[in-house]
């Protein structure tokens, strides 16, 4: 039941007229006696239960149930049991299992119409590859400066775009490269920068570098998830 209302399906165990035997056997012989019938529309049958020893055989039992009002016995095949039980529930999951595809298609077909990719722009490579510099040239420093800003503005972007859409998880791995963005935007605003503050400079941007690249491969690689047919 849980499982159909996650998707949608209004279905009861009950309404099936086998299963609510099952269900009802189980309940009234070895589940809950003492509670079997609490839940059903009035009159209410509440009932108790034995299984004589002697009734039990390597292939089921007979149980005797007692009401207010009479006797019932039951005879349960577990082999029948089982086999009737698994077929009428395996009938349900096969809906649930469709309906989980539809859902899934939908969503798929919605997300792709959308890439991530798409928030890295059309000239990403080329800010990402001149966001390295000399820090002694002023002139490109000035334009790294600038880059580092669209760089930033791209990603923030995209990490806005994949928690709108209920991706967190993904969003969550560009932690690391804004702390690496920072990390050089505060290199660049260094005055007299040294030869060691440029090796520093150096060693942060290429671990940047490879950091994004590999963002953009699992972005792509979302997106190609995405894009691709259910089944």
């Amino acid at each position: 039941m849980v499982l159909s209302r996650a998707v949608g399906l209004s279905w009861n165990p009950n309404n099936d007229k086998r299963l609510k035997e099952i269900r009802d056997a189980r309940n009234r012989l070895t589940g809950h006696p003492a509670l079997a019938g609490e839940h059903e529309k009035k009159p209410k049958r509440l009932s108790s239960a034995i299984i004589p020893y002697n009734d039990i055989t390597q292939l089921g039992f007979r149980g005797h149930v007692y009401y207010d009002d009479g006797v019932e016995d039951i005879e349960v095949e577990v082999a029948v049991f089982q086999k009737d039980n698994e077929e009428q529930l395996s009938q349900q999951m096969e809906l649930i299992e469709k309906r989980m595809d539809e859902q899934e298609h939908q969503f798929r077909t919605e997300q792709a119409a959308r890439p991530f990719s798409l928030c890295f722009g059309k000239n990403f490579e080329y800010l990402l590859q001149r966001l390295h510099c000399d820090l002694r040239d002023e002139g490109r420093l000035v334009q790294a400066q600038a880059h580092i800003r669209m760089i930033r503005k791209s990603i923030k972007a995209l990490e806005k775009e994949l928690v709108e859409r209920g991706f967190e998880p993904e969003s969550e791995a560009l932690k690391i490269l804004f702390k690496g963005l920072d990390k050089l935007e505060g290199i660049m605003m260094q005055d007299s920068p040294s030869i060691s503050t440029q090796y520093e400079f150096d060693l942060i941007f290429d671990g940047l570098e490879k950091n994004i690249l590999s963002q953009r491969a699992n972005i792509a690689a979302l997106d190609t998830k995405l894009s691709t047919p259910v089944r």
